[in-house]
């Protein structure tokens, strides 16, 4: 959505172990991040999206032996300088928080934190524990998506939906019963 709003894009993808941008954006994972840390390639290797100009994606690369402590590196902290000075907005896509330290390492350097939960899948005690983390490192936590959301379930009416339903069998159908 930004980038289609003409703002220069960076999207990374910080998750050295399973990465999966390049295969969502549709580009190579020959280089990438992890050649940047390494110093086998340099750090503007970014791939231009095929349709959206002012975004440039840049992937995984090859996994790294030891990627927390790439991503925990001096280097790491240069390449979000260079970023921040080359593009209007910078995205890390990370691992998730709990289970792996990277996501927690990146969370210090970012302005801004979006924890992402999977409906249905990401439980609320798991949520809340990664929420924990996040602001024991004094990560600026902004908010949380919720994605993968069935619209259709159950689930998603909770309280407000079963009361509205409650609520129109009690009342009916809009006709007034003598």
């Amino acid at each position: 959505m930004l980038a289609q709003k003409n703002r220069r894009v960076l999207l990374v993808d910080a998750d050295l172990r399973r990465p999966t941008v390049h295969i969502r954006m549709g580009v190579s994972n020959n280089s990438g991040l992890s050649g940047a840390l390494t110093g086998n390639e340099p750090g503007e290797s970014y791939v231009p999206h095929p349709t959206l100009p002012t975004l440039s994606i840049l992937p995984a690369g090859h996994r790294p032996p030891l990627p927390s402590e790439l991503l925990d590196s001096d280097r790491m902290r240069e390449l979000i300088a260079r970023w921040r000075a080359e593009f209007d907005h910078v995205i890390i896509d990370t691992p998730p928080v709990l289970g792996m330290s990277d996501a927690v390492v990146l969370s210090t350097h970012a302005d801004a934190v979006v924890l992402v939960v999977r409906a249905a899948e990401s439980g609320r005690q798991s949520v809340r524990r990664a929420r924990e983390v996040l602001l024991g490192v004094h990560a600026k936590l902004a908010g949380a998506l919720v994605n993968a959301v069935d619209m259709n379930s159950m689930d998603h009416y909770g309280y407000y939906g079963y009361y509205g339903n409650k609520y129109h069998h009690y009342y009916g159908s809009g006709e007034e019963k003598n």
